[in-house]
């Protein structure tokens, strides 16, 4: 899953209160997570994302978009940077991580990362576009996709057909991938 380039780029062009608070909005409490992956103090966690973002929003512009993930990648590292800081200033914790291996992206804790970022903006995206959807339309995606139900079983449960089950799947998935590519 990736980030919109059309965001990114308002964020280069006009880093508006608005774009800040998308900004810490969408990606705020996936870091927090991550952090908080990290074992940093739970009081200390809101001021690290918080950083996090500062860094993402103030160098934003040398962000270059060279293949998929790239954004997850950059994050990543920013994250790493941001981590090592605080655990230099904060000698008494230990990082559970390895802040290395976040950069790399076959470590087990990349890749984690990723999925939970992937998981992360698809259960946002979902969240949002599921309102301008028929409750039916939206269980006929909903039992497909999530809960790996054939076409027939949800037209079954539905008194559908099964092509207007296959439709609805469809008609989502498009509204979907719309939000995640225009967000």
């Amino acid at each position: 899953m990736e980030t919109s380039l059309s965001w990114l780029g308002r964020l280069v062009e006009t880093p508006s209160g608005a774009e800040w608070q998308r900004l810490s909005e969408v990606y705020g409490p996936l870091v927090a997570s991550w952090v908080e992956h990290a074992d940093v103090a739970s009081a200390d966690v809101d001021d690290v994302v918080q950083e996090v973002l500062i860094v993402v929003l103030k160098r934003v512009s040398e962000f270059e978009h060279q293949h998929p993930g790239a954004f997850r990648a950059w994050l990543r590292a920013i994250l790493s940077n941001q981590l090592k800081k605080y655990f230099r200033e904060n000698p008494r914790s230990k990082c559970r991580i390895s802040l290395e291996g976040i950069c790399d992206p076959q470590s087990p804790d990349s890749q984690l990362f990723d999925r939970e970022h992937d998981q992360f903006l698809a259960a946002r995206a979902m969240r949002i576009v599921m309102h301008e959807f028929e409750p039916n339309t939206w269980k006929a995606f909903q039992w497909q996709v999530i809960d790996n139900q054939s076409p027939q079983e949800v037209a079954t449960r539905l008194g559908s057909s099964i092509n207007a089950v296959i439709k609805s799947k469809s008609r989502v998935l498009r509204r979907l991938r719309e939000y995640l590519a225009f967000s």
